[in-house]
């Protein structure tokens, strides 16, 4: 260890670095912490080769974990034992001097690039919370809140900057590395540490019309019927996440929509857009609808909600084909039955975004690793803890709730949509997760990583010749 020390320009963390190495571990999620052997914070992507011949040349070699954000409630950015490369200090985020582009290091935040972006009066595809990390997010697809007018993250990716698992850093885009381009664009983290990204921009589309719309749950029924009428004349400068929760101070079960309106200059849109469902046939219980002069700001909208939920988080979520009173219903029923077994489980949610599909179509399902290019929506459980004992609760509860929504999507629609690689745990089925891409994935493993260092996340085995 030592000797890697001396190597890099970077930062090496052990149990012994104290409250360094504990807060390096820390994630978005208390169930994602492993206790890592070794903490590696590269400080240049020259640092990354001599840290990944380090762990593969151990006896045994350790296992290696890449940690950019830490938003995921799985471990794939952890490793119990292992080495885990922490990207923090690459959060390195530049707009080209046309701003047609922007260039963001793998460790940075989405916020990270709000801040960039919202002083330069552009947006570009990112998360709606500021807190997540650019690489996991845009590796699995990345729909996002602008998704509705540009289409998801990978679709705005120019190019890339990857370190191999061979030691090589490579830069990669349609005319460099294509394979590794296509496969980093919806396969998820199994090809190389993604070291930097290079994305489109577009003009602003603030200021955004955004806050909370809430009704009690004897109101579901109503509710459906209007998010139905509406949803007939959406279009993609507007949308909304359906969030079924229980806030306090009551903890009553309640369905709380929180929309985001493009081109909001004056507020006049969201007063237009929204006033279905806050002058309809029946009123709202709470809301609060404001104007954001950026996404910034519209990035950081739940902060407060979240400063108080409980960190033992497990997500899990899926696809669903549309709008479906049925679907809802179905979950909500079950969403409250449990809620109600216990105190300790009462935060868990679940979450609907619908964002307009329109746009992520008119790419063809061929051009990326994502596996789906027909319309479609996805959905989210997110299963919380306030105690140990009842983690597993929650973790069976989040489970059992989104293949029952993969089951009920199916039945309804005669279409089984599979899995969200980035609201998977990893122990979903390859096929579920990718698709008919699955085979070409496997190929770009072996060329790209055929002794599997990057075995955490959802992994894909190697091609065998």
């Amino acid at each position: 260890m030592a000797e890697l020390k001396s190597k890099i320009q970077g930062t090496v963390l052990t149990p012994e670095s104290g409250d360094a190495y504990t807060a390096a571990l820390r994630r978005n999620s208390d169930l994602s912490i492993l206790p890592a052997k070794l903490v590696v914070q590269p400080a240049t992507y020259e640092d990354i080769p001599l840290v990944i011949a380090y762990a593969t040349g151990q006896t045994p070699p350790l296992e290696v974990a890449v940690k950019g954000g830490g938003a995921h409630s799985a471990t794939w950015a952890s490793s119990d034992g292992g080495l885990v490369i922490d990207l923090s200090k690459l959060n390195k985020v530049t707009l080209a001097e046309d701003k047609k582009s922007v260039s963001v290091q793998g460790g940075a935040y989405w916020g990270d690039v709000y801040e960039v972006t919202a002083k330069a009066q552009v947006d570009v595809v990112g998360s709606p919370l500021w807190f997540v990390g650019v690489g996991g997010f845009t590796l699995g697809g990345g729909y996002g809140p602008l998704s509705g007018e540009h289409g998801l993250a990978i679709d705005n990716l120019l190019s890339a900057t990857v370190v191999l698992a061979d030691g090589r850093i490579v830069k990669t885009s349609n005319d460099e590395e294509p394979d590794l381009f296509w496969a980093i664009r919806g396969g998820g983290g199994q090809f190389g540490v993604v070291v930097e990204f290079v994305f489109k921009t577009h003009p602003p589309a603030g200021p955004f019309g955004s806050g909370v719309i809430a009704y009690p749950g004897t109101e579901l029924a109503n509710v459906l019927q209007i998010i139905k009428d509406w949803k007939s004349t959406q279009t993609p400068a507007e949308r909304f996440t359906l969030n079924f929760s229980r806030p306090a101070p009551h903890f009553k079960p309640s369905i709380v929509i929180l929309p985001t309106i493009l081109h909001d200059t004056d507020g006049q849109r969201s007063k237009t857009v929204l006033a279905p469902f806050r002058e309809g046939a029946i009123k709202p219980a709470f809301e609060k609808i404001g104007t954001a002069p950026d996404f910034l700001t519209v990035s950081h909208g739940a902060d407060a909600s979240l400063t108080t939920a409980p960190k033992r988080l497990a997500i899990r979520g899926t696809f669903f084909y549309d709008f479906s009173p049925e679907l809802l219903t179905a979950v909500w029923e079950k969403w409250v039955a449990f809620t109600e077994t216990s105190e300790e489980v009462r935060s868990s949610a679940v979450l609907w975004d619908f964002t307009s599909p329109a746009k992520l179509v008119e790419v063809g399902v061929a051009d990326t690793a994502l596996k789906l290019r027909e319309p479609h929506y996805w959905m989210a459980v997110q299963g919380r803890s306030t105690t140990d004992a009842s983690v597993p609760a929650a973790q069976e509860f989040t489970a059992s709730l989104v293949q029952f929504v993969r089951e009920k999507n199916t039945e309804l629609s005669g279409r089984d949509l599979g899995w969200f690689v980035n609201m998977s745990q990893g122990n979903e089925k390859p096929e579920d997760v990718f698709g008919e891409h699955l085979p070409r994935l496997r190929r770009v493993k072996a060329k790209y990583d055929p002794k599997k260092v990057w075995s955490k996340g959802f992994v894909i085995e190697p091609a065998q010749e």
